[in-house]
């Protein structure tokens, strides 16, 4: 006789467990998605410093760039350091030659030509959109300032902290065009490699003039004061390398 071989039900498929919210995984860390605001800041903090040595002369056309010796000298990290390096590779301030070392990239009279054409169309044209959109207050401070440095006479050496730059960043910050005002601050701090002091005519009269243009919103005379004040330069720049 054949026994009878019972039959099991099978058992209910089991719940997927659900994790409780300590006993999940995080998130991997995606290290390009957040940027340290500190990191940033010495970055931005180590640039401004290597420019201000490139006007001063201290670093000079073909020198080579030690990065560690600049940590060094600046007092930061090699990251931020690097973030400033490349930023100033990539304005063409700096150059990496065929052999992989970066040197200060020497700014030729073609170069300058070529900056001070750009210049005269970009910083021309933010003179004109800026008219009007800066405050009068603003403005009129500026003005006094530009005097009370006219009053003392004598050229503006490029490394001091003047007003002459203060004047061109404030009309890019204001011409309503992120873009163009980029553009500006970089043609700037390569054109100032090659400054050492601007005539006095150069320095408060146009920069008066442009003032004074600004103050009364006239976007047309604000370009032609911009431009003419961009001519001076170039003549005064190329005077001065003994190109005229």
């Amino acid at each position: 006789m054949r026994s009878k071989v019972r039959k099991e039900s099978p058992l209910p498929a089991e719940a997927p467990r659900r994790l409780r919210p300590e006993n999940r995984m995080p998130a991997p860390f995606n290290s390009q998605s957040v940027r340290s605001p500190n990191r940033i800041s010495l970055s931005g903090t180590a640039y401004e410093r290597l420019l201000g040595m490139l006007r001063s002369r201290e670093l000079q056309p073909n020198d080579l760039i030690n990065e560690r010796h600049l940590a060094r000298q600046l007092n930061v990290s090699r990251t931020p350091l690097r973030e400033a390096i490349r930023r100033l590779e990539g304005e063409k301030i700096l150059e990496r030659q065929s052999s992989g070392t970066l040197v200060v990239r020497p700014v030729s009279i073609e170069d300058l030509l070529y900056i001070c054409q750009v210049r005269r169309l970009v910083e021309g044209e933010a003179a004109r959109r800026a008219a009007g959109r800066i405050a009068a207050s603003e403005l009129e401070q500026l003005r006094r300032r530009y005097m009370s440095f006219k009053e003392k006479g004598g050229p503006i050496p490029a490394t001091a902290p003047i007003v002459r730059r203060d004047l061109h960043l404030l009309i890019a910050e204001a011409c309503g065009n992120p873009i163009l005002a980029s553009i500006i601050r970089e043609l700037k701090n390569r054109s100032q490699l090659l400054s050492v002091s601007t005539p006095e005519r150069v320095a408060y009269d146009e920069h008066l003039e442009i003032i004074d243009a600004l103050m009364k919103g006239d976007g047309d005379a604000a370009r032609a004061a911009m431009q003419r004040h961009i001519d001076s330069i170039r003549t005064y720049e190329l005077e001065k390398l003994g190109a005229l």
